[in-house]
């Protein structure tokens, strides 16, 4: 991930057996002469003129790292936006361009799940330091952190546990009741949640076993996660939002108003409210009623992939940009709030 802007959507043939820089010339499609790159001469990032807008816009990550800079993983690569212009400033080129997830370690790398495998990238080079190769699948669907700082790989085919370092592996889990680890989640005691095809199990990061399968959730698809700052586990299916007890296990509450409706992401904040991302929009919902109190507008695409919040703001990735609305709305914003955009594909 040199750093280039790349709007190629097939970026296998690019990789390197050195694990080194991709060549940013190489990262445009020179067939098309409205693709040629220009270098931005205050960063030295090469950026391309006229991305074609025949890619998928959905941006399918998004990370605030360590130096407050903003980056989004998006079906056509790995970008850094200038949040307050709403311009991409700079790219990380991959030998894979559909990021499906994305995280930052304790010293500062990231690491760029892809459909086609999982890369240890330093930021501020481009350059990959790592390929991760002895995982379960190299389709990568979520990523995590635990206390320790070993790196939680969730695949279509199960999770692997890496060293931060050199990618080695140290725990394997390919047989994971529900398969694919869709999302993961760190709780307040160091425990990993994982949402599968199969409902949502808890799992000791120490001794990479399964501690607990919550049964209400069992047999229902979890494709989103949150931890609210009390601790409780939030978990997101295709028809509703359930509120689960870390303690006991079990899940306690569901949000009724929004049954029926396939939920994707989730964020909470420490006022007690849930969003909740769907299909078909982007909601604000009081935990202790469950009612909503708010229902979002202007959104880059109604169909939401991914929330994060950071700042008093709420990041909202979708499958045609990356918006952003105050994470504490005014009374005047209630019940109806609007977005802003921040990024839209071109």
């Amino acid at each position: 991930m040199a750093i280039t802007v790349s709007f190629v959507s097939n970026l296998a043939s690019l990789y390197t057996s050195t694990c080194g820089l991709v060549n940013p010339l190489e990262a445009i499609n020179l067939g098309n002469p409205q693709t040629v790159s220009s270098i931005n001469t205050s960063t030295g990032f090469y950026l391309a003129r006229n991305p074609s807008s025949n890619l998928d816009g959905r941006i399918s990550s998004t990370l605030v790292d360590n130096q407050g800079r903003l980056w989004i993983g998006t079906w056509q690569g790995l970008r850094q936006i200038d949040s307050r212009s709403g311009t991409a400033i700079a790219s990380i080129s991959l030998p894979n361009s559909t990021v499906t997830a994305l995280l930052e370690d304790n010293r500062g790398y990231f690491w760029v799940g892809t459909t086609a495998g999982l890369y240890q990238i330093e930021p501020s080079s481009g350059k990959i330091e790592n390929i991760a190769i002895q995982l379960s699948s190299s389709r990568i669907l979520s990523l995590a952190m635990d206390r320790a700082g070993f790196i939680w790989v969730g695949t279509d085919q199960g999770m692997t546990r890496i060293s931060p370092y050199n990618s080695e592996t140290y725990a394997r889990l390919p047989d994971i009741p529900g398969t694919a680890a869709n999302v993961m989640q760190i709780d307040n005691s160091g425990n990993i949640w994982v949402g599968t095809l199969n409902g949502l199990f808890k799992i000791n990061p120490s001794t990479a076993k399964i501690t607990a399968r919550i049964p209400y959730v069992s047999g229902q698809i979890v494709q989103a996660l949150t931890i609210d700052p009390s601790g409780k586990i939030w978990a997101g299916t295709p028809r509703n939002v359930y509120e689960i007890n870390p303690s006991s296990n079990k899940a306690i509450a569901r949000i009724n108003s929004v049954t029926g409706r396939d939920i994707v992401a989730l964020a909470s904040n420490k006022n007690g409210e849930l969003w909740i991302g769907m299909r078909d929009g982007l909601v604000l919902a009081n935990t202790y009623n469950g009612e909503i109190t708010t229902s979002v507008y202007n959104l880059p695409s109604s169909s939401v992939v991914n929330l994060l919040i950071n700042n008093q703001q709420v990041l909202i990735g979708t499958e045609e940009g990356l918006g952003k609305i105050n994470a504490k709305l005014k009374p005047s914003e209630i019940p109806n709030a609007t977005a802003t955009l921040i990024y839209k594909m071109k």
